[in-house]
């Protein structure tokens, strides 16, 4: 069952729904199907739902149980890479060990809003309560909203750890360079510099000359999903005047 922990309490599963405010209109990405528990709610109300399911043992009975559903689409693969379908929205009980990678792929993603159910640790981290990357990045792309916390209780196998609802709406605007820099998550930190910075009206070697005095070897070589807040800070500020 990979990590998740499948939410099994009605009242829950009811007040993520009623979260998302959906409508008839609504195209829904669910990501971690599970045994189907929050599809059910969300089939009844969204125009569709397309369900991310990783785990291959759980695929056949997602499409036993909504198979005469036609507004439910079940799909095999990971959600942190595979292409995702075009939706209005996304409400999901999210696997733990996907939280931060998806958050860095929803910086490139097309949606009006999206209701989580993460760790309590996890929304403390993207709150801001201690300085990090991840803070850095929800800050600048999305606004955020806290709602409740959810006992251990309301999932089988139960977590180690309390949980907590959250809803984001992409933001429209923000610091230019660092949205442009930190939605390019999967590539070398000196091949995205120097796209933003061609972009920008600089020729390639010119651009290729400031990355190499200002940025350090070991830094230019790094993924910028592998970067500490520490490096992102730095670059931000050699580069966000440019």
């Amino acid at each position: 069952m990979l990590d998740q922990h499948f939410m099994t309490d009605i009242e829950w599963l009811i007040r993520v729904t009623n979260i998302a405010d959906l409508n008839k209109t609504d195209i829904v990405l669910e990501i971690g199907g599970g045994t189907g528990n929050l599809t059910a709610y969300l089939r009844k109300i969204a125009k569709h739902v397309y369900v991310f399911e990783k785990d291959k043992k759980l695929i056949k009975p997602l499409e036993e149980k909504f198979k005469n559903f036609n507004n439910v689409t079940i799909l095999l693969g990971d959600a942190t890479v595979a292409e995702f379908p075009q939706c209005t929205k996304c409400v999901s009980n999210l696997p733990y060990t996907i939280c931060e990678p998806l958050m860095w792929r929803l910086t490139r993603e097309k949606f009006e809003l999206a209701v989580f159910v993460v760790p309590k640790k996890f929304v403390e981290k993207i709150a801001g309560k201690t300085p990090s990357r991840l803070h850095l990045l929800v800050q600048n792309f999305f606004t955020m909203e806290i709602f409740e916390d959810i006992p251990p209780s309301a999932f089988d196998p139960q977590p180690h750890t309390m949980s907590t609802i959250i809803r984001l709406r992409p933001k429209a605007e923000g610091n230019f360079f660092l949205r442009e820099f930190l939605s390019q998550y999967d590539k070398k930190t000196k091949n995205a510099l120097r796209w933003i910075l061609v972009q920008s009206g600089m020729t390639k070697k010119d651009a290729a000359e400031q990355i190499t005095l200002k940025i350090r070897p070991t830094i230019q070589e790094k993924r910028i999903s592998s970067l500490s807040l520490e490096e992102i800070l730095e670059i931000v500020k050699n580069f966000a005047k440019q």
